[in-house]
């Protein structure tokens, strides 16, 4: 080997040294989302990714305020992910390496999203994103709900605001196991919540007792049967599913709404209207 190339190797080696040895200076991004006609600092749902397809995590920058992460992952299909963060009115900020990001904000159905992707160096990012309101539902009298909510209640103040959600549903009873009672559900949130009435603000509210039998397996057999929602009940359910028709009773009685998820699975038969000529979809009873 040659004096010369020994020097490319000891000057490779040097270079790959200082890259893993000394860390890369990350510049500081703060930001604030606002109303782009009032000015208003307001709630919204943030995405940043960087250029490499990383995502990352802004964190409120004030006291009084919040950011709630959310990471979730298909187990089904791998590729499908959804990765972002929830902010309350206030200031956010994050520590980002040099490169190229693109921040996208979100706030519910009545603003457009933005998107705006930006360089970051060593020196200090300050950001003001502004939201543009296309509609008011609320001066229409129309509000937004949610009924299949699986959020802990500790989540949904600040997530409500972020999403502009008026009203939730939270499924604080879960069940996914034939005949059995939700207040001994698998995959309960919050089941000793009261039936009050929460108030997050003058346009949000939240209804705390909610229940879905969400039928996986009976006994010890992999069987869909579907999933059905009793909504705003004041007791907590001690009936297990099937059959629905108990539980439809109870519903009535305490004035509750009653739901049904993917309505061909085999507990409920759906009648769909359908043009002449279409040929019946499969797995559901069909009505012209």
């Amino acid at each position: 080997m040659t004096n010369q190339l020994k020097q490319g190797y000891f000057l490779l080696l040097v270079a790959l040294w200082y890259a893993v040895a000394i860390p890369v200076r990350a510049a500081m991004v703060t930001g604030e989302i606002v109303d782009a006609r009032t000015g208003r600092p307001i709630p919204a749902r943030l995405y940043i990714q960087a250029d490499d397809g990383r995502s990352f995590f802004a964190e409120t920058a004030a006291p009084a305020g919040s950011a709630m992460r959310y990471e979730k992952r298909n187990w089904i299909n791998t590729n499908a992910v959804e990765v972002h963060v929830t902010l309350s009115a206030h200031p956010f900020r994050i520590e980002l390496a040099p490169g190229g990001y693109t921040f996208t904000v979100e706030r519910g159905k009545e603003y457009r999203a933005l998107v705006r992707r930006i360089e970051v160096s060593t020196a200090p990012v300050q950001l003001r994103l502004l939201l543009h309101r296309w509609i008011d539902m609320g001066k229409r009298d129309w509000f937004s709900g949610d009924t299949h909510v699986h959020r802990p209640l500790a989540d949904l103040p600040n997530v409500m605001l972020a999403e502009d959600l008026n009203v939730a549903f939270p499924l604080t009873y879960w069940v996914t196991k034939a005949f059995t009672r939700p207040t001994q559900g698998d995959k309960n949130l919050d089941p000793g919540a009261r039936a009050e009435l929460i108030r997050v603000d003058a346009t949000h509210v939240i209804w705390p007792r909610n229940t879905e039998w969400e039928i996986f397996t009976v006994g010890n057999q992999r069987h869909h049967l579907g999933a059905v929602f009793a909504l705003s009940h004041k007791s907590a359910f001690t009936l297990g599913a099937p059959p629905v028709a108990p539980i439809a009773g109870q519903a009535r009685r305490e004035g509750a709404l009653l739901d049904l998820d993917k309505h061909d699975w085999p507990w409920s038969m759906a009648l769909v209207p359908e043009p002449p000529g279409v040929r019946p979809s499969s797995g559901a009873e069909t009505s012209e």
